[in-house]
């Protein structure tokens, strides 16, 4: 009570507790995926799945989430809501109630930051892989572990649940292999990339390209990579960044990830058309631009990763030549790609956020920007790539093109903003940006601060990234000398270098199970 006045101090409302206790004007603890007050009365706890994250307002023909609402009366069933109107449930009859929350947790939230940030429309990984959970058990326990595993960052209780949905999904992986429609299937393939997921987002060794390695068999026995599959293309985001961090090959030899598209026709005289959307994912993407240009870009980075593995060989030592010829080639091919891309990516301001505008941007056309933002940051990453190769140890002084792609990449971590999930665009170019600078402690401060990613915005971290990197600072302030972040790698064991993807040959189902029986016996 006020004093003398008989009535109830006013009480600051929030707006970030779930719907059921905003609707009844009741005080939320906002524990996910079901709060406190809804777990212990036994009611409805619906969270609004809004795109909060840009602050920008969103628009109508936006409006693209998925809510989902844990029914008390049914409790193995998920009710899907779209704010189109469209409904639909999907049961889950022989799943016990407490899963049920990991999995709404995984729908709400991590599918939707599983490939690209705030990818909440037409998101493949709700739509189709989700129903699959019905009659897949290690598809159902990949996603509930994904989910707990998440959560146990911020609520250490949730990490035995994790655990013991991660080693039953191992389990009923390996049982799923037995049968050949089931290895086949995308709901097992789907399982194993959670799994990789799962480890490279909550564990701190390197079992994930494991667990990779068991995807690209899965994909080789299915008939090769399906150009046009979802998941093939999530396989080749691992599979690429993956084997930059590492400094390895990929794991498939040639440019999988790359659609057939149909093209619109030349823009204009001199340049290349840009392919009309065939498969719109994510659904910011409108025109193709983004994807197509980064697949486009992919091409390099995984030659870029080749061409470390060579670099690093006992043959590309005796042959340094040979090195120096190929880096010149990619770099000239690098340059006429990026030439040649569409202007609005190219000649983006970093500070295109503070421009004034006529409007402001809508939800989709500032996830767009945000992902030329990353695009431009990856492209300056390589360029650091190309020179280390050539360079790892900094004999020779800084390549100005290494100082300019540093200023970048650093211009455009400070120009985004933090909170919202959009640093996991930015890992690459900030660690090539960590790997290049030389006793800097401004810049290893920045780099620092991005690299800590927000748990609560992001299923990713980057803790392993930023452990090597402050290794490697520590070393070089204490004696003044570049390392190779590649060799400091290797002495730390956090990587085991991946098997180059031209020696791998189809293994058959037997090396499959095997795959999955000495991950589950770690």
């Amino acid at each position: 009570m006020a004093p003398g006045m008989g009535i109830k101090a006013p009480v600051p409302r929030t707006r970030t507790g779930c719907l059921t206790c905003r609707k009844r004007k009741v005080k939320c603890d906002e524990g996910k995926p079901i709060c406190g007050r809804c777990q212990r009365l036994q009611r409805e706890c619906t969270w609004s799945d809004e795109l909060q994250v840009i602050p920008h307002r969103r628009q109508p023909d936006y409006s693209s989430s998925t809510s989902i609402v844990t029914s008390t009366s049914s409790p193995s069933a998920l009710q899907l809501s779209r704010p189109s109107g469209q409904n639909f449930g999907i049961e889950f009859p022989s799943v016990d109630r407490p899963t049920i929350p990991y999995i709404h947790h995984f729908v709400t939230f991590c599918s939707r930051f599983l490939a690209y940030p705030n990818d909440s429309e037409g998101n493949p990984f709700q739509e189709e892989l989700v129903p699959q959970a019905v009659s897949s058990p290690a598809l159902l326990h990949s996603m509930a572990a994904l989910a707990a595993a998440h959560l146990s960052r911020s609520q250490k209780q949730h990490e035995v649940t994790a655990a013991n949905h991660y080693s039953i999904a191992l389990r009923e992986l390996n049982t799923g292999l037995s049968d050949p429609a089931t290895a086949r299937s995308d709901s097992t393939l789907g399982a194993c990339l959670l799994l990789c997921v799962y480890e490279i987002s909550h564990s701190h060794n390197s079992r994930w390209h494991e667990h990779l390695q068991g995807a690209r068999d899965l994909i080789l026995y299915r008939g090769g990579p399906q150009k046009d599959n979802y998941l093939t293309r999530f396989f080749s985001l691992l599979d690429v960044s993956g084997s930059l961090s590492s400094g390895t090959g990929t794991l498939l030899q040639g440019n999988y990830w790359l659609e057939d598209v149909d093209f619109n026709g030349a823009n204009s005289p001199g340049t290349p058309s840009i392919p009309r959307k065939i498969n719109k994912w994510p659904y910011y993407d409108n025109e193709n631009v983004m994807i197509y240009q980064f697949h486009q870009l992919m091409v390099y980075m995984a030659k870029l990763s080749a061409l470390s593995a060579e670099a690093m060989s006992e043959l590309g030592q005796k042959n340094p030549e040979t090195i120096v010829e190929k880096v010149a080639s990619i770099r000239e091919d690098l340059t006429t790609w990026w030439s040649h891309c569409p202007p609005r990516l190219r000649d983006q301001s970093n500070d295109w956020r503070r421009l004034p505008r006529p409007r402001k941007l809508t939800v989709s056309e500032t996830l767009e920007e945000e992902a030329f933002s990353s695009t431009k940051s990856v492209l300056a990453g390589c360029y650091i790539y190309l020179n280390h190769i050539l360079d790892p140890v900094g004999r020779e002084p800084q390549n100005p093109e290494v100082i300019q792609a540093i200023s970048e990449i650093l211009e455009i971590a400070k120009e985004t903003p933090e909170g919202y999930g959009l640093e996991m665009g930015l890992y690459w170019g900030l660690f090539m940006a960590g790997v290049a600078v030389f006793n800097d402690p401004v810049a290893e401060d920045l780099i620092r601060r991005k690299l800590k990613s927000d748990i609560s915005v992001s299923i990713y971290h980057a803790d392993r990234v930023l452990d090597l990197l402050e290794v490697l600072w520590k070393r070089q302030h204490q004696y003044n000398t570049k390392y190779d972040w590649r060799q400091v790698q290797i002495q730390m064991g956090i990587q085991v270098p991946i098997v180059p993807a031209s020696s791998i040959e189809l293994r058959g189902l037997a090396a499959l199970s095997a795959y999955v029986r000495g991950a589950a016996g770690r």
